[in-house]
């Protein structure tokens, strides 16, 4: 590993030899256990989230889903308190959060996270005469960039959608079943008591 003290995106990209719109989407995904500093597109991360880029991109190649590494990664890693919203009421309550809690606290700082972008990219277009404000390409790679990310959470959200419709389809077949178990257990019982009643007459 490099000796750096903070690294982007690319250059986690590189050194694990991962396409860097993976790195991307997973820095967004996992957000809240990655370590890192800075915001939008001056987001750099710290030397251990190699590490962890590393682990995700190993639980997802042995099949897991992205629910099962995030349940590992809080497991494993600590929050991040810059990564996510603080709780209402300025409590720091994050531990206690289940895995639901804690994929609607991850879409909320994506969708921060996306709003700042978009408020950087604007703010440099209407203001060009700032210093260090940024040429053609770099609007266009930061409203790229901004797409991406606005296209992996809405992905994200239709997979979660369909998720919990399968879930739902799932219980519903379940609770039926249930219930023709139990109607075929009192038609045994019934059946079976009979059969004793005969015989013992």
């Amino acid at each position: 590993m490099t000796g750096k003290k903070v690294l982007s995106v690319a250059e986690i990209a590189r050194e694990l030899d991962l396409p860097e719109s993976t790195v991307h989407y997973w820095k967004n995904r996992f957000a809240q256990h990655l370590p890192s500093v800075g915001r939008g597109r001056q987001k750099r991360f710290k030397p251990e989230a190699v590490e962890i880029f590393s682990n995700i991109s190993r639980l997802l190649k042995e099949g897991h889903t992205a629910r099962d590494v995030m349940d590992r990664l809080s497991q494993d890693y600590p929050l991040q308190a810059d990564a996510v919203p603080a709780a209402p009421g300025g409590g720091a309550n994050l531990q206690a959060v289940g895995s639901m809690d804690q994929v609607m606290t991850m879409a909320a700082a994506i969708g921060m996270e996306i709003a700042r972008s978009v408020g950087e990219g604007i703010r440099s277009v209407l203001d060009p005469g700032s210093a260090g404000a940024p040429d053609v390409a770099d609007i266009r790679e930061g409203l790229e960039e901004t797409a991406l990310r606005i296209s992996a959470a809405m992905q994200e959200t239709e997979a979660l959608k369909a998720e919990n419709r399968e879930l739902k389809e799932k219980l519903a077949v379940m609770e039926a079943e249930m219930v023709r178990l139990r109607k075929d257990r009192r038609e045994m019982e019934k059946y079976l008591l009979d059969k004793i009643k005969s015989v013992s007459t």
